[in-house]
């Protein structure tokens, strides 16, 4: 009887052994998998765009509103924005890149130009047109 039971806890390590080995590329799978495609169809750098122009739109006035910085963040809310950027650090940078931008031309020509380019397509852009436009009703 004890024989069986050594070949019984053989059996069961062997089998937990094999269940771990079957396990981990699984969980390499995970590890590494390619996430799928983002669902708001837009790429970081078109959503950083976004930003920077709804935060330069919201202060080229002078006059900023609590609905203008909502509209903003219940935007960025939609995005799949990457968590590697996090965003209230990005926001900080983008709200001192849109001051800068409004007391001095050139670098707001410099700051559209960067915004015009990673905006991309025509769809992009007139998403960003559509939100500014919001941002000012």
């Amino acid at each position: 009887m004890i024989r069986i039971t050594g070949k019984k806890k053989l059996c069961d390590l062997q089998s937990k052994k094999n269940q771990s080995i079957h396990f981990m590329p699984s969980l390499i799978r995970k590890l590494f998998h390619k996430s799928e495609a983002p669902k708001d169809g837009l790429t970081q750098p078109q959503r950083e765009a976004i930003v920077d122009l709804l935060n330069y739109c919201m202060y080229a006035d002078n006059l900023i509103f609590l609905a203008e910085d909502r509209l903003i963040t219940d935007t960025v809310a939609k995005f799949n924005w990457d968590p590697k950027l996090p965003f209230d650090q990005f926001d900080v940078r983008s709200i001192g890149n849109a001051r800068n931008a409004r007391e001095n031309q050139g670098y707001r020509d410099q700051f559209l130009a960067s915004i015009r380019d990673r905006l991309g397509t025509a769809a992009v852009k007139g998403q960003a047109l559509d939100l500014c436009q919001e941002l000012f009703v």
